[in-house]
């Protein structure tokens, strides 16, 4: 991103006639000592009757107005640019900020204070010096930044200070815009998990290679077994081939899946990076990434925020990492269940898709309830949950509480063929992931995370 200063140019280059708005000329400290000094030995010299002294201190003022004139008057004209990259991160990446500067006036610039006003966040200094640029000169000076959490930074307005050889009188200009850039949730490599006791084929893969013969109308052709609809035989493939061949058309319904991220804040509780809120922002992150790589046409949706209706390719999955990048927990009316109110949206859609993945916190037996019923559209629906009490501070009573809460609803998922993965504050999502492919008799205990402890 390069935000070009015009105005900075206008501030900078009053020789030009242009308008001085924005520009705050003042002594520095030194140049306030001076003045003093100057007035003070004004007076002693009348006092005494000195002329050396009225001399020497009327010098002092003196020094101190040319010095004045020099940075206000000057015949410099810089351009200032900035440039971000990448303008989207990862957590812990270096962000380099880049800033050009160009006198393009008819005379020398001398010491330029440039400052850029952080965030809170960053980590890394953006306040350097610039010992002068001559006429027609180029500078470019380059900062490195750190954001530890995910969101929007910006960087900006520009500050900078034009001060005099001697360091007496400084002229001080904001330029704008400000810049900003993007930091993603952290995202863990995760693997499509197997069907387990299913027969799989090429259109149940998990890594999907349509044809492109007919765009999502037409995926490929297959031999024909018995029990197969005799309508879909393709008969000129049947006839070179020798063989009756289907069409295969089940691209649309194995290819879709649909995100549902729980952004309730009644949902979550847990303070800053170790909340369960963003916990589950970083798994629904690792989920969008990982049906990217396996080429699913996804759908990215919040219990309150409509999320992004379903695409695919590099540009549908820098849109869903830039909204998982920014959202919030809301708080929403408390009579009213916001993710109970989304999954009953999804229940009374009529198109069949291939996976439902709800990332939630608090999931009680109504949940569970809707969570079944979508069994008859989602062909997998699974569940990745992040109990609140295991990242509150509640008491042993109401943590051992949540947890036969949780444990009451993952066997009512189980029941019904939904696959859960329950995890605590220090558990990686990615190994509890891993548990999906393994059989079911064994995932209910296996992605149960340990106990509270007694405190």
């Amino acid at each position: 991103m390069t935000c070009s200063m015009a105005s900075l140019d206008a501030c900078l280059s009053p020789s030009a006639n242009r308008p001085s708005e924005g520009i705050t000329v003042v002594p520095t400290p030194r140049g306030w000592l001076v003045a003093t000094t100057g007035v003070v030995l004004v007076v002693l010299g009348l006092g005494f009757g000195s002329t050396a002294l009225q001399q020497l201190g009327l010098a002092l003022v003196v020094l101190l107005g040319l010095a004045v004139a020099v940075v206000r008057l000057g015949r410099h004209d810089l351009e200032v640019s900035r440039t971000i990259a990448p303008q989207r991160a990862r957590p812990e990446q270096t962000v380099t900020l880049t800033i050009d500067i160009v006198n393009k006036g008819h005379g020398a610039a001398p010491l330029l204070l440039l400052e850029d006003r952080l965030p809170a966040g960053l980590s890394g200094g953006a306040r350097f010096a610039l010992f002068g640029i001559e006429e027609q000169g180029h500078r470019t000076t380059s900062l490195s930044l750190r954001a530890t959490r995910r969101g929007r930074y910006s960087v900006g307005p520009l500050s900078i200070s034009i001060v005099d050889p001697f360091s007496l009188a400084r002229i001080r200009s904001t330029a704008s815009p400000i810049s900003s850039f993007l930091v993603h949730p952290r995202v863990e490599q995760l693997t499509m998990p197997r069907d387990l006791g299913e027969r799989r084929s090429l259109a149940t893969s998990s890594m999907k290679q349509p044809t492109g013969a007919r765009g999502e109308d037409f995926y490929t052709m297959r031999e024909y077994v018995e029990g197969d609809d005799l309508r879909k035989i393709h008969w000129p493939s049947t006839a070179k081939r020798g063989r009756y061949m289907i069409r295969q058309e089940e691209t649309p319904w194995h290819t879709r899946a649909t995100i549902l991220l729980d952004d309730r804040s009644q949902g979550h509780e847990g303070f800053g990076a170790a909340s369960s809120f963003e916990r589950s922002v970083e798994s629904a992150a690792s989920l969008v990434d990982l049906y990217h790589r396996s080429g699913y046409s996804y759908r990215l949706a919040g219990a309150h925020n409509v999320g992004i209706a379903a695409s695919r390719g590099s540009d549908h999955w820098s849109r869903c990492l830039d909204l998982l990048a920014e959202i919030g927990a809301q708080r929403g009316p408390e009579e009213a269940d916001a993710l109970l109110l989304r999954l009953t949206e999804l229940e009374s859609t009529s198109s069949a898709e291939a996976a439902l993945l709800v990332v939630a916190g608090q999931v009680d037996a109504k949940h569970a309830m809707a969570l079944t019923r979508l069994k008859r559209r989602f062909r997998q629906v699974t569940l990745v949950c992040f109990p609140p009490h295991r990242f509150g501070s509640a008491g042993t009573k109401a943590r051992w509480a949540g947890e036969r809460s949780v444990v009451e609803v993952v066997r009512l998922l189980g029941r019904s063929g939904i696959r859960t993965v329950t995890l605590g504050p220090d558990e990686s999502m990615a190994a509890g992931w891993a548990t999906l492919s393994q059989p079911r008799t064994k995932q209910v205990e296996e992605t149960w995370g340990p106990r509270p402890e007694l405190v």
